[in-house]
């Protein structure tokens, strides 16, 4: 759950859920939602993990950057730097260079 995160986050940075948002500058009026479930805006949440220095993605999901090899942290870091008019075609093309080459591996019977 996000908030249980949160707060464990906070608690290895020697501070409290509180105390981060308002050293945020962030009102602390939306933590009885958080606390029931509901999440936070994307803007909130990049805060909150940049101060946090953790990822949107671990608080939200409980998911660790680090289960990442380094070539898939690369994939990521280019797609993420990426123009947003950019990031549809550069998907298209990854998932048809990625059938192709299996298909040419298939062919090969190297897999």
């Amino acid at each position: 759950m996000f908030y249980t995160r949160l707060q464990e986050l906070c608690k290895e940075k020697n501070t409290n859920v509180s105390n981060m948002l308002k050293d945020l500058n962030l009102s602390t009026g939306s933590m009885g939602t958080w606390k029931r479930g509901k999440l936070p805006t994307g803007e909130i949440l990049s805060k909150i993990a940049k101060y946090l220095d953790t990822s949107i993605d671990y608080l939200v999901e409980g998911v660790c950057a680090d289960e990442l090899s380094p070539d898939e942290k690369h994939l990521v870091e280019t797609y993420r730097a990426a123009p947003e008019k950019a990031k549809y075609k550069i998907l298209c093309d990854f998932e048809k260079m990625i059938t192709d080459e299996t298909e040419k591996l298939k062919i090969l019977k190297l897999i």
